[in-house]
């Protein structure tokens, strides 16, 4: 039987899937859901200038928000295709949080992966925003300006009041209209909107496949930046983990035939994901930017 590339990536992607695998309770719909361009500034491994970018997906109900990958969200709705498959896999193997905000009790529920494990955590409370009288028109909506600081940096972001939402990218939240960019002062994250779109869909409670462990977020987050910043992160950001046995991996290569476009019938390392515990992980990465210094 022929197996090509993507028949590899599609059983990978179901390696890879964990937090989405399983059928999720609704306890909300959406009015709209907002679609943002996320960048980071970094660095290669020959320490040369680089940018990582990919896409989030906020779905805002009137009860809660839910923040996850874009396309993680929307291959489900849609369908996959190669295009979106990669895609996803891509947000997987950058660990994606996915954030379910109660807006009446802001309140976060923070899912996030430092491989080999499933972390879950609350944060409570907003931000604290300065709203300035700078305006600015960003991806067609006027804009008023408001700063931040969070997570130890300072961030300013532009919201627009004709969008009435308190809702914002990742745990950006809180202020008279819905959060249209948002950058810090170093230059180094931007998010942007790029989409907005007014349909219903179920906003569910996130079920991950393997069980979350619960965590203190001043914990997690010491314990994330400690193993992703430290330098061999970047040539094998599994460096910390000593499986004792290979089948501990849950990868496989299967034989590939060779093509016109694949002669050699070699894999592309970026076409392989290594996934421990439903937890995907990219073979090589960018330096580390954490979002969260504290």
């Amino acid at each position: 039987m022929k197996k090509n590339v993507f028949l590899l990536l599609a059983v990978l992607g179901m390696l890879a899937a964990g937090s989405y695998a399983k059928d999720e309770t609704p306890i909300d719909s959406t009015m709209f859901t907002v679609g943002y361009h996320f960048r980071v500034n970094t660095k290669n491994a020959d320490g040369e200038p680089v940018v990582d970018s990919l896409q989030t997906v906020v779905l805002v109900g009137q009860h809660f928000t839910k923040t996850m990958g874009y396309h993680c969200f929307w291959t489900k709705i849609k369908g996959e295709t190669q295009e979106t498959f990669d895609a996803m896999e891509g947000e997987e193997k950058a660990h994606v949080p996915t954030i379910l905000t109660d807006i009446a009790g802001e309140k976060m529920t923070v899912y996030e992966d430092i491989p080999v494990h499933h972390y879950v955590y609350e944060e409570g409370g907003g931000l604290k925003w300065t709203i300035l009288e700078d305006t600015m028109t960003v991806s067609g909506f006027l804009c008023q300006k408001a700063t931040a600081s969070y997570g130890g940096r300072t961030w300013s972001a532009w919201f627009a009041e004709e969008v009435a939402s308190t809702a914002g990218p990742w745990k950006f939240h809180g202020l008279p209209g819905l959060i249209v960019k948002c950058e810090d002062d170093a230059g180094i994250f931007s998010f942007e909107l790029f989409e907005l779109v007014n349909k219903k869909y179920p906003i569910t409670m996130p079920e991950a496949q393997r069980p979350n462990m619960k965590i203190k977020r001043e914990k997690f987050i010491e314990r994330r930046n400690k193993l992703f910043l430290n330098p061999r992160y970047q040539e094998d950001p599994l460096y910390y983990y000593s499986p004792t046995d290979a089948d501990d991996m849950g990868y496989q290569i299967w034989s590939i035939e060779k093509t016109p476009r694949n002669p050699d019938r070699s894999i592309p390392l970026n076409f392989l994901t290594k996934t421990i515990n439903g937890v995907a992980v990219p073979w090589k990465c960018n330096e580390y930017q954490p979002l969260e210094l504290e």
